[in-house]
């Protein structure tokens, strides 16, 4: 993971050397050297904090701004991870954090303090200030109280309704500087008096500029780099799920038997070739499923990653997705060539290789068109919700891949109902499906004991199934058209959905702060 860090935002500017050595002095630092040969899966949850921290510091950020850092953590943990943070302040970055109800002990860390209430800021300064603060308002804090809690139930109304106004008017709601008390730092008279309380205090403004306009730092390798980068982690994380893949493998063979099984022999017997139909709806429904349904499951709990790495700038949305497209063909295609060579095998298909070639082709197109299906849906909904709207989404695309079957040479379809049956991409996988078979010069199939065998020519079949104007290659563009149609619809669905996460309104406020020249005012009280 630090290596894969180092490569993605250093590139090639540093020698692996030197970037070992960087990742060495980081892990020492962040005290992981005694896990940097461990699983991630396998380290605690304040290493994997630390782990969190470590891999954002591989290019030396100026700013590190960290979500809510010791969730989840037990009060060592939390302890050792502001301790580091503290650490990394002390050596001249700026580190903000959200923090939810700190100890004592983890609040006395914090150099600045910035509490709000209802969107208002209600105090800004140092920690060990709250408490003088509160009285100054009217408000005692007791001796063993948590001044973070105290502050808190404050802002809760837990004292009253009339103490938030106050603390958003002392401090300008941000903006007021530092409350001195009657006498400090020599100042014997006040300059300004609280008529709010009835205490005399003295308020000094320190104003200053200070230019925050750091360039944001961004990925510095190229993008076959990072494509080749994220290829290789993806396949690591694959090749690792090895319980997966014997599943897949398994899975994929057991099926194959159970097909091939019940539909043996009916590729060259004229009396089953209505059976060799729905042979060939197996394959359809086969490759619908079981593509659609990991992605289903897998893509919504990738996000998460997806949104962090991106949201930091480790690659271009781009060559991730395109690593993760092409992290799937080789499993998809060798799994594809064992079921269907199994298949197509007890089901005694014509033995021909350009019929075998041309099913395999179609089959796989589907396969794929599935897949990307599956990840436009699971790109903008949820685990729950992706996991429910695929399978009801693919029963229409199921219905309109058979209708009209049987109807004849003459039946009438509406012109609606065949446009609607262009749109499934079921139905050009049926089709050319069937074109494969039954096309292209198909000898006479065999009839044994059949007084009348209607079936023996492969073109009368194809008429009494209504697929006599089928067109094989009309069949493979469809299914690329669909393929190429869902996958780019997949990515745009995705990059508006960071995109919008991007534009949460306190990380944007965050990073305005921190990319504009501004007149930033201190307040210390």
């Amino acid at each position: 993971m630090m290596l894969l860090a180092a490569n993605l935002k250093l590139g090639n500017e540093l020698k692996l050397a030197q970037k070992l050595e960087v990742i060495d002095e980081i892990l020492s630092m962040l005290r992981l050297t005694r896990a940097q040969n461990t699983k991630t899966e396998k380290i605690s949850g304040g290493e994997r904090k630390r782990l969190s921290i470590a891999l954002e510091m591989v290019n030396n950020p100026p700013v590190i701004f960290l979500d809510e850092p010791t969730t989840g953590l037990d009060d060592l943990s939390s302890s050792q991870c502001i301790a580091l943070l503290k650490m990394l302040a002390a050596g001249g970055r700026t580190v903000i954090c959200s923090i939810h109800t700190p100890s004592a002990k983890i609040f006395e860390m914090f150099d600045k303090v910035y509490v709000l209430a209802e969107g208002q800021c209600i105090y800004q300064g140092s920690g060990a200030n709250i408490v003088p603060y509160m009285n100054h308002l009217g408000l005692s804090c007791p001796l063993t109280y948590n001044p973070a809690d105290f502050i808190i139930e404050v802002a809760c109304h837990e004292y009253g309704n009339n103490y938030q106004d106050r603390m958003v008017e002392a401090v300008c709601n941000g903006r007021v500087v530092r409350w001195i008390p009657p006498g400090e730092n020599g100042k014997e008279t006040p300059t300004k008096s609280d008529t709010t309380s009835g205490a005399s205090s003295y308020y000094e403004t320190e104003q200053f500029e200070e230019e925050i306009n750091p360039k944001l730092l961004t990925s510095k390798s190229t993008w076959w780099m990072q494509y080749k980068l994220l290829l290789t982690r993806i396949m690591l994380q694959m090749w690792r799920d090895n319980s997966y893949i014997k599943l897949k493998f398994y899975m994929n063979i057991i099926l194959a038997l159970i097909v091939g099984g019940l539909y043996t022999g009916v590729g060259s017997q004229a009396s089953k070739a209505l059976f060799n139909f729905g042979f060939m709806f197996t394959i359809v429904i086969a490759y619908l499923y079981l593509p659609m349904m990991p992605v289903l499951l897998q893509f919504p709990t990738e996000i998460k990653l997806l949104k962090r790495e991106y949201f930091n700038q480790w690659y271009r949305l781009s060559s991730y997705y395109a690593a993760m497209i092409s992290a799937k063909l080789p499993l998809m295609f060798v799994l594809a060539v064992i079921y269907l060579a199994i298949v197509y095998l007890m089901s005694s298909q014509p033995l021909e290789w350009f019929r075998f070639a041309m099913l395999f082709t179609i089959a796989f197109l589907t396969a794929l068109t599935s897949d990307s299906f599956g990840l436009l849906i699971s790109s903008r909904l949820s685990l729950v919700n992706g996991m429910f709207m695929g399978p009801v989404l693919a029963v229409p695309l199921i219905l309109l891949s058979i209708y009209g079957m049987g109807y004849g040479k003459d039946a009438y379809i509406s012109p609606l109902m065949r446009f609607l049956m262009s749109l499934s991409f079921l139905r050009h996988g049926l089709e050319g499906l069937v074109a494969a078979l039954y096309d292209y010069g198909r000898g006479d199939t065999i009839c044994e004991a059949e007084v009348f065998c209607m079936f023996k020519k492969s073109q009368f079949l194809l008429i009494f199934l209504g697929f006599e104007n089928i067109n094989y290659f009309w069949s493979v563009s469809c299914l690329l058209g669909f393929y190429v149609t869902f996958t780019v619809a997949a990515y745009v669905m995705i990059r508006q959905r960071l995109q919008k996460s991007a534009a949460n309104p306190m990380i944007a406020y965050v990073m305005r702060l921190l990319t504009e020249h501004f007149n930033f005012t201190s307040y210390n009280y």
